[in-house]
């Protein structure tokens, strides 16, 4: 098994996923560089086409810029994790363009107890929005497993999370493997970090927020953009279920239940008839695999 070195203190990379969002890019990276405990480095992997983001980034003389097409959220933030231990980091960091973390964020995970790469997988933010209810956070395990710590350590044992705030350990992507970058969206997450939860304690430090600037959700029917996400949920969440560590029958029987839960929407009207496409293709197409870094 390959081991990431680890010093007295270590390196974390900070991984920003930018894409169009021109003023918050640039508050994200403020926030950034004012943490209270700054990232050794901020990579910026770019997959849009707004060239005054490009040339803003440019600009920067204190950060990473990397330009690639748009890979989606799994494909953009296995390059950084690439980039992030190829350059020795111990950690990284990921952040999307819209979720700001509060200037002791970072300080906040990498104070705590469990910020050790050899033993915990990743460390994860608690995440609100700008009216401060919180959402998106980390999914927690059993309470009976923290009830009687989260006073002392203010963490909390978790089994998943989305990439907001993931502070996620170079050895563990060593051991575990890369985001699968064919899901390109929706689920590639979930299915990474509890794939990572699985092997290897995780925790969401809760003095740790980020504040996530997500704008409205549009009408499923009525917008094509929220189709096409619906579509790769539909088609990614089969190969999520062939992925788990669930036994054979188990995944066979809720294989069999996305299906028919997702043709029933379709026979009844609740989702567009195109939706049979990504339906099909996840049922009998699309099984990605795990890839390592070698």
């Amino acid at each position: 098994m390959t081991e990431v070195p680890r010093k007295k203190t270590e390196s974390v990379a900070a991984i920003v996923l930018a894409f169009s969002r021109e003023e918050d890019i640039k508050n994200v990276i403020h926030h950034l560089k004012n943490q209270t405990r700054k990232p050794n480095e901020i990579i910026v992997i770019f997959q849009g086409t707004n060239l005054r983001i490009l040339e803003w980034l440019n600009q920067q003389s204190d950060i990473t810029v990397y330009q690639q097409g748009n890979v989606g959220s799994a494909g953009g933030f296995t390059t950084g994790m690439k980039m992030a231990m190829a350059k020795g980091h111990q950690w990284s960091w990921l952040l999307d363009d819209d979720a700001v973390p509060e200037l002791n964020a970072l300080e906040q995970l990498t104070s705590c107890v469990h910020f050790d790469s050899s033993k915990t997988g990743f460390l994860g933010s608690v995440v609100v929005n700008p009216d401060r209810h919180v959402y998106m956070s980390p999914s927690a395990d059993e309470a009976n497993k923290w009830y009687g710590s989260v006073l002392e350590d203010a963490c909390v044992p978790v089994t998943g999370a989305t990439w907001i705030g993931c502070l996620v350990s170079s050895q563990s992507i060593l051991d575990f493997g890369l985001p699968i970058e064919e899901f390109f969206m929706y689920e590639e997450d979930l299915e990474f970090t509890s794939r990572v939860a699985r092997s290897r304690k995780c925790y969401c430090v809760i003095k740790s927020v980020i504040v996530h600037y997500q704008k409205p959700n549009f009408d499923p029917f009525t917008s094509k953009v929220d189709m096409l996400k619906h579509g790769y949920y539909v088609r990614n969440h089969f190969a999520a279920i062939r992925l788990s560590d669930r036994s054979f029958i188990k995944k066979f029987t809720r294989v069999w239940l996305w299906f028919f839960k997702n043709a029933f929407e379709i026979i009844t009207g609740k989702v567009p008839l195109k939706t049979i496409i990504p339906l099909f293709e996840g049922l009998l197409f699309f099984r990605p695999k795990i890839k390592f870094i070698k």
